[in-house]
């Protein structure tokens, strides 16, 4: 307990600095694109090289800072879009993306920012708005599939994606500065369209031990407009206003404002650093009606719009070293997130803002995160090696858009985990290994649950590795499942304060086989995996009482993901090339209804890159496509006598295709990138996958993109 306080105390010491700096280890990057899966005692993040378990745990896929760079990705969700087994699900209307990992939505996936959960609107590490994580410090992103509750707690069902920061720079100085301009689809104004970006990173080492960083970022999206017309726009006829609904957007427009620091010290045998970080987003939402009112022979025209502001502020200590000859590592966080909600009056006819009808914070999120682990603890030992660790989680909050816009109250929840945990290195042969896990999760709301884990390492031969990955599925509702209400005359949706964890298993089976033949190298990896997840929550229609139905949060009975992949890379002197193939079926029972469907719905996926430098001049260009194909789903729909019956729906095929050039200048202190994003136009595809009648899926789509896009970046670094 002293030790804690101790800490706590550090941590409020550097809370109270005002400094904007980023803080970087010095550390050895392997810039060898064919050396992703050898880095040894890896188990997410870079924190753990020193000393954990080993490196053969996880499944893990590398996206590289040069990967980014190619595509000039400034947000996670820039770079997402082509990984097997990884969706993108966007919302135009709220501009947030989630992912969804083996066809599981992003609750079931944790994000992480160097090994340490993000807090967020929809609380902490889970369902993250990955249009919200800049990447302009970003060393790598560790893509890590299969089961890891023993490390991470309740909700790493499907995997972890791990943003894994930037640790050093070379020389005494560095300076990086870059301007970015895009189009959004054809549309594209220098300050009223289009997507407008600035970014400025310094880095400092003030010493041999002290190293110090700032960094600064702006993205400014317009939105898109595609049909519609603008925050200004009404339309008159005949001396009187037609409310036709294309004022607005049909992607809203939003800013986002990033700002990161730190200090970095390193001794011969300890390293501590803070690392600070603050977010801004305000995002408009346009109504698409207008109101009209005579006053005299002259129309007073307005329209009731929002605006949501979101701020976030991030405190986080690390400290690692050498005890012994045993390694520890302790990291202490404080985040803390608000969304502002102003309704407001505005005068279309005189473009201004004329009455605010409402101003309210109505999220609010504090997180208070430590983590320590003892990792190498017999090291010596050739046989067995043991990890122990602990988590605390505390967060508080309240969500009023959760609750309903039609809630009176306001829920305020306060959340604890503590958890212990261990798992052990067990070298059974030379070639054959296990690496059993065990974490005790204890929740507030929950109490107590065992989470556990085994992955099997087998080594067929040097070239060919078998890997097996097992464990709980255990997930914990989310706030929304728990509270939201939206009740009035045309609508029921509500939570359910009864819903019980989620649990189950978790199987990802893989087999790896490197292949050399002079200047070739190739990478094959096969993978199958199955999730068996009891007690599901899911928005369920429970009745008719509301014109548009009634619907709960529901613990169905069991949700099932059954799927293969097959990923081949090739590099060949200035050639790399991917080809990937998955095959990913959903299958789910609604144990309270004898009508529902229970058999799998498959989808096929299949991605391509292709990456070649010029030799002569240093050109690096670079193609990537992913095909995604059609989405079958059983869908609730009422039949003529008002019973609920499941039909089968389906969201059409698309394919996301990019394209970029890249060419450095000046002995590589300017860089210029040019490319295009989703060259195939790709806006909406239809889907019948749907609530509606048995007689017919109504008609719908699902809005996926903006539209065919181009940008440009130059980027100024200087090192000294």
């Amino acid at each position: 307990m002293n030790a804690y306080l101790q800490r706590h105390k550090i941590f409020l010491f550097f809370f109270s600095v005002p400094v904007f700096y980023q803080a970087y280890s010095q550390v050895e990057t392997d810039t060898t694109v064919t050396e992703v899966n050898t880095l040894h005692e890896v188990i997410v993040t870079d924190q753990y090289k020193r000393g954990s378990v080993s490196g053969k745990l996880f499944t893990v896929s590398e996206i590289s800072r040069q990967d980014i760079d190619k595509l000039a990705g400034n947000n996670l969700a820039d770079i997402l879009h082509y990984q097997l087994n990884i969706d993108v699900v966007p919302d135009a209307q709220s501009g947030r993306s989630t992912v969804r990992m083996f066809g599981l939505g992003g609750e079931y996936v944790k994000i992480l920012v160097d090994n340490i959960p993000l807090v967020s609107d929809n609380g902490y590490g889970n369902n993250i708005d990955i249009n919200q994580i800049n990447l302009d410090e970003v060393e790598r992103i560790e893509v890590v599939e299969g089961s890891m509750g023993v490390l991470y707690g309740d909700n790493a069902v499907a995997g972890v994606i791990n943003i894994v920061t930037k640790k050093g720079t070379e020389g005494q100085w560095e300076v990086e500065a870059a301007i970015q301009e895009e189009t959004v689809g054809g549309e594209y104004d220098w300050s009223d369209q289009g997507r407008h970006i600035q970014s400025l990173k310094m880095g400092h080492n003030i010493s041999d031990r002290l190293y110090v960083a700032a960094g600064f970022n702006r993205n400014d999206f317009q939105g898109f407009f595609n049909n519609y017309r603008g925050k200004n726009y009404f339309k008159t006829q005949n001396n009187s206003v037609i409310n036709d609904g294309l004022r607005g957007n049909e992607w809203n427009p939003k800013e986002q404002l990033n700002l990161t620091g730190g200090l970095y010290y390193t001794a011969p045998r300890f390293n501590i650093y803070y690392k600070f970080g603050y977010y801004d987003e305000t995002l408009d939402i346009y109504d698409h009606v207008v109101n009209a009112r005579a006053e005299g022979n002259v129309y007073k025209i307005t329209a009731n719009d929002k605006r949501y502001n979101t701020s976030r502020f991030l405190h986080q200590l690390y400290a690692d070293g050498k005890w012994n000859s045993m390694n520890y590592n302790l990291a202490l966080s404080f985040q803390k997130q608000e969304r502002d909600n102003e309704d407001y009056v505005y005068n279309v006819g005189e473009r201004r803002k004329q009455e605010v009808t409402r101003d309210i914070t109505d999220q609010s999120s504090d997180l208070l995160f430590s983590r320590g682990v003892l990792s190498r603890i017999f090291s010596k030992s050739e046989f067995f090696d043991l990890t122990l660790g602990y988590e605390l989680v505390n967060q508080k909050g309240y969500d009023v858009s959760a609750s309903g816009e039609h809630s009176r109250d306001i829920v305020e929840k306060r959340l604890e985990n503590y958890d212990v945990f261990a798992a052990a290195d067990l070298n059974i042969t030379d070639r054959l290994a296990l690496y059993p896990g065990l974490r005790l999760n204890s929740n507030s709301s929950y109490g107590t649950h065992w989470i556990w884990g085994l992955t099997a390492g087998y080594e067929l031969s040097d070239d060919i590795k078998m890997k097996g990955v097992f464990g709980s599925a255990y997930k914990t509702p989310t706030f929304a499942q728990l509270f939201y209400y939206f009740v009035d005359a045309n609508h029921d949706v509500q939570g359910n304060p009864d819903l019980k964890p989620e649990d189950g298993l978790s199987a990802l089976v893989s087999i790896e086989k490197r292949s050399h033949l002079d200047k070739v190298t190739l990478r094959q990896s096969l993978k199958g995996f199955h999730f068996n997840i009891k007690d599901k929550i899911s928005l369920i229609l429970v009745g008719n009482e509301a014109p548009g139905g009634s619907f709960r949060y529901m613990n169905i009975d069991r949700h099932r993901v059954l799927g293969a992949s097959f990923e081949n890379t090739l590099y060949y002197k200035n050639l790399q090339a991917g080809l990937g193939l998955s095959y990913i079926g959903i299958a789910q029972e609604l144990g309270a209804e004898e009508v529902s469907r229970d058999d799998y719905l498959f989808n096929f996926t299949t991605n391509v890159m292709v990456s070649y430098t010029i030799p002569a001049n240093g050109i690096v260009l670079t193609t990537q496509l992913k095909y995604n194909g059609k989405q079958p789903q059983y869908v609730e729909r009422t039949n003529d006598t008002g019973d609920t019956v499941y039909m089968k729906g389906e969201q059409d095929a698309f394919t996301w295709w990019d394209a970029s050039i890249r060419k450095s200048f000046l002995n590589k202190t300017l860089e210029l990138t040019a490319g295009a994003r989703n060259l195939l136009d790709v806006v909406s595809v239809n889907t019948t996958a749907v609530s509606g009648t048995a007689h017919g899926a109504p008609p719908g789509n699902v809005l996926l993109g903006y539209g065919r896009s181009f940008y440009l970046k130059l980027l100024y670094n200087f090192k000294r």
